[in-house]
């Protein structure tokens, strides 16, 4: 019998689509990636929904300084028969009319027009603010969440670079049980030289498998913040040593007004100042004028044209209140303590963004020149692996000594490494306070 493979087979298509995404994995650079949390973050898009409803709340609002028109019909079917009796003096007798009609049918038009009323004026105000207020917290959550996933890419971008690192190290390690076991058939390390060599090669491989673990979390993390699904296979494109010097000149001309969080609770006490001077012309009066027409017409048959009434009027509506039962007071009361507390947390902000500023400064420059450090000790750590490599090879060192020196060169790596991520993170910490993160 001839096989004939099937190349269309739906399996053998979805382990091909499988290895080629293994293959060529999605590259992502931190602007794609941020451009990807903004445009398909759920929080984002909740948010922005809020907004949309808030903007919807300012045309209700608008909608009470417009005409209201209405319009209602009735048919009225009259199925008893009502009479006026009139008694004659002069012969006694009695004549009766009929007041009702069989058939009634009543059409009107009614136009209601707002001339003066403060409190539907101050919350169409009210609600223009609340519709801006929206948009600034859609801001703030933007600015936090693109800082969030900003940290988080550069962290996976961290254990990226760690891993290629713990590979160095691993070779390092191998190379050495490598050398060890040369030496050892010539008799000039011990057999315990050769089992401590690899031990340690054991422990560079356990330390990379994990911290290769932790890299496929941390990328399952991005994946979620952006909405990407999580079968999507990412390669981070940055590099840590990528970084611009562009620190703060000087504190003293530092302004946080930019924050979305500061420029939000400034909003939250305009809304509060518009609200107790709508409270407050609660007792103002209010006019209104109502404009309509009603067309009305009877017949027992169905000569509608025989009794009708036409009207056409015009009213001046006045409204004075009177008494609330101190609920409106209570609202002014409450709104003014509302808005002290607001505040409250205004200068609280402010002061809290200042002191984080001035750290996230300091941490900047401190690690600025941490690198410069660290890079020289980086240089002089390869110049001493490169000698203990030579000298391991004649057996002048021992495996433990060897250890100490690479254990030194991995660290080094692996702390000029860290000390990139804290430059990034100050960074982004000062963008964050600042409001230029968006």
């Amino acid at each position: 019998m001839n096989f004939k493979p099937n190349f269309f087979n739906p399996f053998l298509i979805f382990v091909f689509l499988i290895f080629v995404d293994y293959l060529y994995p999605q590259e992502i650079d931190l602007v794609t990636y941020i451009d990807l949390v903004k445009n398909n973050n759920i929080d984002l898009k909740q948010e922005d929904k809020k907004a949309k409803i808030a903007r919807e709340e300012s045309k209700i609002a608008k909608s009470l300084v417009l005409p209201n028109a209405s319009a209602e019909s009735f048919y009225q079917r009259d199925f008893n028969k009502n009479f006026l009796f009139i008694n004659d003096e002069f012969d006694g007798s009695t004549t009766a009319f009929r007041t009702n009609f069989n058939n009634t049918i009543d059409a009107s038009v009614t136009v209601t027009q707002t001339i003066f009323d403060p409190t539907v004026f101050s919350a169409v105000k009210v609600a223009k603010l609340t519709e801006e207020l929206h948009k600034l917290e859609n801001e703030n959550m933007s600015n936090k969440l693109v800082i969030e996933a900003s940290k988080l890419y550069w962290k996976a971008v961290f254990i990226k670079e760690s891993i290629k690192v713990l590979n160095e190290n691993a070779k390092l390690a191998k190379e050495q049980v490598d050398q060890i076991k040369k030496i050892a058939n010539k008799g000039v390390v011990s057999k315990l030289q050769l089992y401590q060599a690899e031990g340690l090669y054991k422990k560079t491989i356990l330390v990379l498998n994990n911290t290769k673990n932790q890299h496929y979390n941390i990328l399952n993390e991005l994946k979620v913040l952006a909405n990407i699904s999580i079968t999507e296979n990412l390669f981070l494109t940055e590099s840590l040593e990528n970084f611009e010097i562009n620190g703060i000149s000087s504190m003293k001309d530092i302004v946080i007004g930019n924050q979305p969080e500061i420029k939000t609770l400034k909003k939250e006490i305009e809304i509060s100042e518009k609200q107790i001077n709508a409270n407050k012309k609660f007792w103002y009066p209010k006019l209104n004028i109502v404009t309509g027409y009603n067309y009305n017409v009877q017949d027992n048959g169905l000569k509608f044209g025989n009794h009708e009434n036409k009207l056409f009027f015009g009213q001046l509506r006045i409204t004075f209140p009177i008494f609330s039962g101190g609920r409106n007071n209570a609202e002014i009361v409450k709104t003014k303590i509302e808005k002290e507390a607001v505040e409250l947390h205004l200068k609280n902000k402010q002061q809290e963004f200042l002191k984080q500023l001035q750290n996230a400064q300091n941490s900047y420059n401190t690690t600025i020149n941490n690198i410069a450090i660290r890079r020289e000790t980086l240089r002089l750590n390869e110049k001493e692996i490169v000698v203990f490599k030579k000298q391991l090879r004649l057996g002048v060192v021992t495996p433990i000594e060897f250890k100490e020196v690479l254990f030194r060169l991995t660290q080094s790596k692996l702390d000029l490494l860290s000390d990139y991520l804290d430059l990034h993170i100050a960074q982004l910490q000062i963008k964050r306070i600042l409001g230029t993160a968006i």
